[in-house]
């Protein structure tokens, strides 16, 4: 089906779990993954369908969320549309780099993103940034649960109300992620296509209503800066999951082209639905049907309003684009089932699945609640979780380029989970703070501006990657020669 038999074998085929109850035996029978945060052995890796990763990635950026991050450029920072799509496309090259790059490291260590990090941060230090990647897939989850719902609701004509859409989408997410690999991954290959479809279409019917965008203001640098820490805050907070779902495949694999089939499919859908987005917002105020579905920020509400004139089929484009979000949700489900057994070790016992359903249970409500205030949440949340992955990139980075010499060997597997036999954590925690503590006086949002932001514009993601690089360098240098190992 959507599995060899060797994959699917060694998906399960964990010797390491302490766990394995009747129950989740019989889930495994159907092709439920049952593995953890365990690494998977060299033998193990036997997944060669590399274009998967392309997909997945296309499949996570082609949804309403995308969309919705490039209209935020116009909406929020004053932006015309040319310095919208200027900016999108010159911070999301950038900042598309570091993931794809990271999503080489699986094949090669066979471990979870949040693992490997352990080799840098530490068995109990990788506890801090565990916290904030989980509170950054929650809201990422939010986020994509509340445009699906806002979006299914207008395809119903006000019969559906977001409560019941956002419920709806984030069962759809629930079992996809409560599936694992397997089905994740044929889900991701199929899901965006018809996705993609939609947007074509809304393009066509719509399109004669971009193609004169209003002049707009002179951009400027306090602007761009801050439009693109935004930006950043999307395209880089996929660095710390991005081995999460490269594990499986052979270790021969070239770098290379796991390299390229994440950056393509990361920068491509962003860029072009971003922009999308950024054109679409402009063009509101002089499309009365548009500026109608649009009241109350309501993304789903604007794309249904471009879908009018396709009659009773621009209904089913609209639930189509309400599901597109699923995709999104159910990697970052799965994700954060890695996630709480790295934060919470002891909760390795509990079976993978069984955070799929606790995540579910966390993102319905806070969904619900948010659903009314879309624009503030989305922008805010961004703003926020922008600047934790530069000092992230920065310090994992490094610990693989400088102190592991850019080698798979250089990583002992066997001491995954042996706390005295991985760093202390203390210089990358150390360089972490520092820098986002540094990064504090340059951040300029809606909801804060720093003194030194008050006139460059928000650098704070750019200073918290530049400090937290000089700093780790020396902080991990000193740490090696007290402890006389990597």
């Amino acid at each position: 089906m959507w599995l060899s038999e060797t994959v699917r074998q060694s998906l399960n085929d964990d010797t390491s779990s302490p766990y394995k109850d009747r129950w989740t035996k019989r889930l495994m029978r159907y092709g439920v993954e049952s593995r953890g945060v365990q690494p998977v052995p060299e033998a193990q890796r036997t997944d060669t369908q590399f274009i998967k990763v392309f997909y997945l990635w296309v499949s996570f950026n082609v949804n309403i969320l995308t969309f919705s991050t490039g209209t935020l450029g116009p909406a929020i920072f004053g932006l015309g549309l040319r310095d919208s799509c200027l900016s999108i496309l010159f911070f999301n090259i950038i900042c598309c780099g570091p993931p794809a790059y990271m999503a080489t490291w699986g094949p090669k260590l066979g471990m979870r993103q949040m693992i490997i990090s352990r080799y840098s941060f530490g068995y109990y230090g990788v506890i801090i940034p565990c916290i904030i990647n989980l509170i950054g897939l929650i809201g990422f989850s939010v986020l994509n649960c509340i445009l699906g719902g806002q979006a299914l609701a207008s395809a119903g004509n006000g019969s559906l109300s977001w409560a019941v859409g956002i419920v709806v989408i984030a069962v759809i997410s629930l079992f996809v992620s409560f599936c694992g690999y397997g089905i994740l991954n044929w889900y991701e290959k199929v899901s965006w296509f018809p996705v993609l479809l939609t947007f074509i279409i809304s393009l066509g019917v719509g399109g004669k209503h971009l193609l004169h965008p209003p002049p707009a203001e002179p951009a400027t640098v306090v602007g761009v800066l801050s439009f693109g820490a935004t930006l950043a805050g999307f395209s880089l907070s996929f660095s710390s999951l991005s081995a999460d779902f490269t594990n499986y495949y052979v270790s021969s694999v070239n770098g290379w082209r796991i390299f390229w089939y994440s950056f393509i499919g990361l920068l491509l859908p962003i860029v072009v639905l971003e922009c999308f987005g950024a054109a679409v917002v402009v063009a509101v105020p002089s499309v009365p049907s548009w500026e109608q579905g649009y009241v109350g920020e309501n993304i789903g509400g604007l794309l249904a309003a471009m879908l009018q004139p396709v009659g009773g089929f621009g209904k089913f484009l609209a639930v189509l684009l309400s599901l597109s979000v699923a995709g999104n949700i159910a990697a970052s489900f799965y994700s954060l089932t890695l996630n709480s057994q790295t934060f919470i070790p002891t909760l390795i016992i509990v079976p993978r699945y069984v955070f799929s359903v606790v995540a579910t249970a966390i993102v319905i409500p806070l969904s619900i609640v948010g659903a009314h205030r879309f624009y503030d949440a989305l922008t805010n949340f961004l703003g926020l979780i922008g600047y934790w992955p530069g000092s992230y990139v920065a310090i994992t980075m490094l610990e693989h380029l400088v102190f592991r010499h850019n080698d798979a060997g250089q990583y002992d597997i066997n001491v995954w989970n042996v706390p005295l036999k991985l760093p202390s954590g203390i210089a990358a925690l150390g360089a972490l703070a520092a820098s986002l503590g540094l990064a504090v006086p340059c951040i300029r949002q809606v909801w804060f501006t720093g003194p030194i932001a008050k006139t460059t514009g928000d650098i704070g993601f750019e200073v918290a990657f530049g400090v937290s690089a000089v700093l780790y360098l020396p902080f991990r240098w000193l740490e090696i020669r007290i402890r006389k190992h990597v």
